[in-house]
């Protein structure tokens, strides 16, 4: 162990972080896309890029304002096309140069190098880490932390130059992700508890303010922008909440967010079942004060509110209200985040979490040798490093990341919905069933599930059934227009057509530039010998769409059915100019033929 720490006090520091973190995450080189990867890299915004368009975009309809994360995808776009490699390459990168980063604030803030060492090594290295650095979606928790730390350090340097330069930075941080927002209050803190002079509290707090207003002007900035985009009333309405926290009372998602605490620190302290999802089933709500997980939560912010009095050191106390304030913006006190308990959302808290660890690994060093205080943190390190390696397998592909949630959450219904999904996408139907009707089963509202599993019995000839799912989805989402439309052509396939026609009629109501109803509502009107209702579909459909030659067609058939040859003949010409080669192309043309004579 002496040779080891001999040859590693040889290796500058940097490097040192910058090697571990290629260590841990070179096997996600030959990761994939998974998960919401896709909605970025299928994004115009992100294909082509515009400073504009970004800083007016509300993503997906989610009132998520990330323009920075959207411009950074959109550069790696620009260089590796849908080559995932680059991306993950990217990734890899910006979590290294967190590392640095983190390291050079440690060695301000803790004033020894050997624990600023410690304190990086154990950040880049933590297997929670994973899903961030993995998962190319989660690029802006990577931007924000890179912009947050460096303003951090910048702001230490006192002079005006550098604080402005901290202000462009925070701003930076906000628009690659929300919750960086904090890092005001982190300074305050920093002041208030590592550098505050003997004024009184009140002589401080107008002080601070003066010299920080400038935190408050950026961010006001940033909030009429986020503002405007989210106020745009062109901007789509973005799905539902999946965040099970959102269908609890108060009482009992209070209880919940208390339970979930304990359940993050075992995640930090032992991270091994490790998830990319804790939605529904997941997660039990707390319906009791005597819930052993609430107990537990109750007795952690006990722990961490008595711990920096009983330890009476003020760096404590600063990390461990700087790790409360990381976590205040995702943990769904005040506003619900996108879900209930996320990996991703300890990314910004694990800088308190790393530096509190380093720091107790220096006061440790302190009882026993520094040579065991070495032993000690390179095998936490080598573990972890080893658990990061395996973990990042799961991020390989879709099949594999919700096969990994379902190994240690079987009920999770929401991977059940993804496997279920991938199945589907890639033609193994019987595979795909079995996945949704296990969501379903699970939670019997999931949308998705019902849908595509109602698409799958209808592909599969089982109609009734099909029909069921497409019901309970429509009482649960009554303006669903996708459902509406398949339910309407399930009727249409077991030749229900009245019944077909109410839906279609609702889609149209719901969508009026939904094509393919105009078409099929026109095929149900002519089953029941409406040929008026009929052309009248038909026609509409070629307002819209001048090329939709299946419209063309049948409109000619109708015409011809009730000898009215020459609208025939006119809907019949143009079908052929567009389609010489339609399959019924010989008849009618014998037929105009006959026509014309």
């Amino acid at each position: 162990m002496g040779f080891i720490v001999r040859l590693l006090a040889t290796i500058p520091s940097h490097l040192h972080i910058a090697l571990l973190g290629l260590i841990c995450y070179a096997n996600t080189l030959g990761n994939g896309f998974v998960f919401d990867d896709s909605a970025y890299l299928t994004s115009a915004l992100v294909r082509n890029p515009a400073i504009g368009d970004l800083l007016r975009t509300n993503w997906l309809g989610l009132d998520i304002y990330r323009p920075l994360t959207l411009l950074s995808l959109g550069l790696d776009f620009s260089l590796y096309q849908e080559n995932p490699l680059g991306y993950h390459l990217s990734n890899l990168v910006l979590h290294s140069i967190n590392g640095v980063l983190l390291y050079m604030l440690a060695r301000d803030l803790l004033g020894q190098d050997q624990a600023a060492l410690w304190t990086a090594l154990l950040y880049v290295s933590h297997p929670i880490q994973t899903e961030v650095v993995a998962w190319v979606s989660a690029r802006g928790d990577l931007l924000a932390t890179l912009f947050f730390l460096c303003a951090f350090l910048a702001h230490r340097r006192g002079l005006w130059r550098w604080r402005i330069t901290a202000w462009i930075l925070y701003g930076a941080a906000i628009l690659s992700k929300e919750t960086a927002v904090v890092l005001p209050a982190v300074l305050f803190l920093h002041t208030w508890y590592l550098e505050r002079p003997e004024d009184s509290r009140t002589v401080f707090l107008w002080t601070w303010i003066k010299r920080n207003c400038g935190y408050g002007a950026v961010l006001l900035v940033a909030l009429v922008l986020r503002w405007l985009a989210l106020a745009d009333s062109w901007a789509p309405a973005g799905p539902a909440s999946t965040n099970f926290l959102a269908d609890l009372d108060t009482w009992q998602r209070i209880g919940t967010i208390v339970a979930i605490l304990p359940r993050y620190l075992l995640l930090l302290v032992v991270p091994r079942h490790l998830s990319a999802d804790y939605s529904y089933a997941s997660i039990p709500p707390v319906s009791s004060l005597v819930d052993p997980w609430f107990a537990v939560g109750v007795l952690s912010i006990a722990v961490f509110v008595i711990l920096p009095w009983y330890t009476r050191s003020r760096l404590f106390g600063f990390n461990s209200l700087f790790f409360w304030i990381c976590l205040l913006p995702v943990s769904n006190l005040f506003v619900l985040a996108p879900s209930g308990m996320a990996e991703r959302y300890l990314h910004l808290a694990m800088i308190p979490l790393s530096l509190m660890a380093g720091w107790g690994g220096w006061q440790g060093a302190k009882w026993a040798t520094r040579r065991g205080a070495w032993a000690v943190i390179l095998c936490v390190v080598v573990m972890f490093a080893v658990g990061t390696v395996s973990r990042n397998r799961d991020w390989h592909s879709d099949f594999s990341l919700f096969s990994a949630v379902l190994q240690h959450y079987p009920e999770n219904a929401r991977a059940h919905d993804n496997l279920g999904f991938a199945y589907y996408q890639q033609g193994q139907y019987t595979q795909a069933i079995h996945h949704y009707q296990q969501a379903v089963a699970i939670q019997p509202t999931r949308l998705r599930a019902l849908f595509n599993l109602g698409m799958l019995y209808s592909q599969s000839r089982r109609y009734d059934e099909a029909v069921t799912l497409f019901k309970t989805a429509l009482s649960v989402y009554p303006n669903h227009v996708e459902c509406h439309f398949n339910l309407g052509l399930t009727y249409q396939k077991t030749r229900r057509y009245e019944q077909a026609i109410g839906h279609y009629l609702s889609v149209l109501s719901l969508q009026p530039g939904h094509l393919k109803t105009y078409y099929n509502l026109g095929r149900a009107y002519e089953r029941i010998d409406r040929p008026e209702a009929a052309i009248a579909q038909y026609t509409m459909l070629i307002g819209l769409d001048g090329n939709a030659s299946k419209a063309y067609y049948r409109l000619g058939e109708v015409y011809y059915a009730q000898q009215r040859y020459q609208e025939m003949a006119s809907a019949w010409t143009t079908l052929l100019h567009l389609q010489p080669n339609h399959q019924e192309s010989e008849r009618i043309r014998r037929l105009l033929q006959q026509i014309s004579r």
